[in-house]
């Protein structure tokens, strides 16, 4: 089975047959391996666990997004994708602290929409914390 991850902005950041993949999605992981019913799947922010054809395990962080998969490929398109967090994990944490405060603050004011936008982030920088604790 080939999958594909690629970020909204047409970046490629995988395309490789495997052996098996775990996606995050609202009611927790699902895990997809040989020939699989075709479905669609609305993504939440954590990681992507993938096991290549060679059985090597790699993990992505991601945002939101969404995978649709068929019986030989699934197309995974999210907004932010990353292998390994560019910051240190003392800067993910501050930066999740602060992102914390703003939601605390929006949530009084904002929009739905603003608040929402938070959300997403916030639980961004959680899977980004997870990754590089990895």
């Amino acid at each position: 089975m080939n999958l594909r991850i690629a970020t909204t902005d047409n970046a490629k950041i995988f395309d490789e047959e495997i052996q098996q993949v775990v996606l995050p999605w609202e009611s927790g992981e699902i895990t997809l391996y040989g020939k699989s019913i075709p479905t669609i799947v609305k993504l939440v922010p954590w990681i992507i666990q993938i096991t290549t054809k060679w059985w090597e395990k790699q993990k992505y962080s991601i945002s939101k997004g969404i995978a649709l998969v068929d019986t030989s490929s699934i197309k995974v398109t999210v907004s932010m994708a990353t292998e390994r967090p560019l910051a240190k994990l003392v800067e993910l944490r501050w930066t999740l602290n602060l992102l914390e405060l703003k939601l605390q603050k929006v949530r009084s004011f904002g929009s739905v929409e603003e608040i929402s936008n938070l959300i997403w982030e916030v639980e961004k920088i959680k899977a980004d914390i997870q990754l590089a604790q990895n």
